[in-house]
C-alpha cells in the first residue's frame, strides 16, 4: 500500500477546519480522499474530492505550514492528536 499526501488544489477549496494537509495509506490515488474521509472526524461525504492527490517517495520532503502536524489519537509516534480548539480531528488508532 502506498502513502499519499492530499492538499487543496486550489486555495479557495481550503477547508475551514484546518484540515488543508491529509496523509494516509491507500491502494492508490483515486482511492485516497476515500481513506482520507475514513480516517477523519466531521467531514463531509464529498471532503478531500477537489483536494490534489501526491504519491509520497521514500526520498518525498515537504513542509505543513500553520499547526503542528496532528495525528489519531493513541498513535505510537507520539505525535499531537488535538487540533483547534483542543478538538481530535481523527479516530484513534
Amino acid at each position: 500500500m502506498a502513502t499519499f499526501l492530499l492538499y487543496p488544489a486550489e486555495p479557495h477549496f481550503r477547508r475551514a477546519d484546518g484540515l488543508n494537509a491529509i496523509v494516509v495509506p491507500a491502494a492508490d490515488a483515486a482511492s485516497a480522499p476515500a481513506a482520507a474521509r475514513a480516517l477523519c472526524k466531521r467531514v463531509e461525504p464529498t471532503a478531500f474530492d477537489k483536494f490534489t492527490v501526491v504519491e509520497i517517495g521514500a526520498t518525498t520532503a515537504f513542509a505543513v505550514e500553520g499547526h503542528p502536524p496532528v495525528s489519531q489519537p493513541g498513535n505510537a509516534e507520539g505525535l499531537p492528536h488535538l487540533g483547534r480548539g483542543g478538538h481530535e480531528v481523527m479516530l484513534p488508532v
